[in-house]
């Protein structure tokens, strides 16, 4: 029997505790095949993701003004009262917080919420390949906004073992999303990158150092050799 002093402790989540967990279990998921099929896995990851972008996007919100987060903001603070959508939390953050999106995302946020309310309110059809997809992009965009917007690293958990490196290979298309959105990511800060020679993306700091997408540590000299071979310079200061 449990102990009465166990039942009487509190739970509590916060916006992001709520978002990391539900994080958490999407990539578990999508990592590790001990559980379901893989169209299971899919339909769970995708509500999970889904979710961990609703409240990320809450939690910045949430920093501006916490009113903000619900949906008429003069019922703040009832939890009777609805909170907002992806839809609004987009338009919000847009318009009141500077947050720039991308089309990209403001349309794979859109299909994300539609294939969540699909699976978790009525039936669900797809194709494997846009499953996997729309998973992937989303999971880059969570763990890419957590960063830029919350100054989060939440991929640093997944990091501690094996996950993040079986997601990479276990999720082609999550691979290659976060890869490509990592690479741009250098580009608009005027980071000079050169290719990773474990996974081949172009995400390692000129200087050396790890790979942002597989972590693998490349030095210098390994940057040096890259760049020779692909016609890459470093950056450097002008006055």
């Amino acid at each position: 029997m449990m102990h009465p002093t166990r039942l009487s402790r509190k739970v509590k989540f916060t916006l992001l505790d709520n978002a990391a967990t539900s994080l958490m279990q999407a990539v578990q998921l999508l990592a590790w095949k001990d559980i379901g099929t893989d169209h299971t896995r899919l339909k769970h990851a995708i509500s999970h993701a889904a979710h961990s972008v609703e409240l990320l996007l809450k939690e910045r919100l949430r920093r501006i003004n916490p009113a903000f987060v619900w949906k008429n903001v003069d019922k703040f603070p009832s939890l009777d009262a609805e909170t907002v959508n992806t839809n609004t939390a987009i338009s919000r953050l847009t318009t009141v917080g500077g947050v720039i999106f991308s089309d990209k995302d403001v349309v794979m946020i859109e299909s994300l919420r539609r294939a969540r309310n699909a699976i978790e309110h009525y039936e669900w059809e797809t194709t494997e390949k846009d499953a996997r997809l729309i998973v992937a992009n989303a999971l880059s965009f969570t763990f890419s906004f957590a960063k830029s917007e919350l100054d989060i690293d939440l991929s640093s958990v997944l990091k501690t073992d094996d996950t993040w490196s079986v997601l990479l290979n276990e999720l082609n298309e999550f691979n290659s999303a976060h890869g490509a959105r990592l690479e741009a990511s250098f580009r608009a800060q005027g980071v000079s990158a050169v290719e990773c020679d474990e996974c081949g993306a172009q995400t390692v700091p000129w200087q050396g150092g790890a790979c942002e997408l597989c972590g693998h540590w490349q030095s210098m000299e390994d940057d040096e050799e890259l760049c020779a071979a692909t016609g890459n310079t470093p950056a450097t200061d002008s006055d």
